[in-house]
């Protein structure tokens, strides 16, 4: 198999970015080598990405989406590295467009697309089954694909309103220890919740329809 060499370097040179980039010991680095089986040198702005020609071309893809990331302030981790190569490579055979079309979840604020295997095969579990438990990292998708599936189903009327729900007491911290009563100790917990659906319904929609299930 032919070796291709690609030198990228990304602008504007900011050493800061570059760290958040390339992460704790090169970490993200070393995770894009791993997934793409690439080698990848780097001294300062300018990198040299070596192995075949697509995967070069991949490698040179998410140094780019990552680093443009970086401007906007983003604090990478490993987490977001593995989704960034999860959307850039390409689909399972077996999965038709058909399915993925499927998938892309339209809500009226935004439209929802899963990135990566895993996140298609957590949207098809909500949409198959009545109970679904998502277990993974902070920061991989979990309540925002869970809460954009239910503004579909209750835009299409498949239910009639949506339930927010909280554990009365969190793993390592008792609520009684926060003010307010009861409502107002658990809505820190929810405002991941309400954050996603004011994205995808707006603010007053949501909120008219908070004050409804009130009175």
């Amino acid at each position: 198999m032919t070796t291709h060499i690609l030198s990228l370097t990304l602008l504007p040179d900011n050493a800061q970015r570059l760290s958040n980039l390339c992460g704790r010991l090169n970490e993200h680095v070393h995770q894009i080598e791993s997934h793409l089986s690439l080698s990848i040198q780097q001294r300062g702005n300018i990198f040299q990405i070596s192995g075949s020609e697509s995967a070069t071309a991949d490698g040179r893809y998410i140094l780019e989406t990552l680093y443009q990331a970086t401007s906007q302030g983003s604090l990478l981790s490993p987490n977001l590295v593995h989704l960034a190569l999860q959307e850039r490579l390409p689909s399972q055979p077996s999965e038709s467009e058909n399915e993925f079309e499927q998938l892309f979840i339209k809500t009226p604020k935004s439209s929802v697309k899963p990135r990566g295997q895993h996140q298609c095969d957590y949207v098809r579990s909500i949409h198959q089954h009545d109970i679904n438990f998502g277990i993974g990292p902070a920061g991989t998708g979990k309540t925002y694909l869970a809460v954009a599936c239910a503004v579909e189903a209750l835009l299409k009327e498949e239910v009639s309103r949506i339930l927010l729900v909280r554990p009365a007491v969190e793993a390592g911290e008792k609520l009684g220890f926060l003010p307010g009563d009861l409502a107002q100790k658990i809505d820190p917990y929810l405002r991941p919740l309400y954050d996603a659906l004011y994205e995808m319904l707006g603010f007053e929609k949501v909120s008219r329809a908070h004050r409804e299930e009130c009175h």
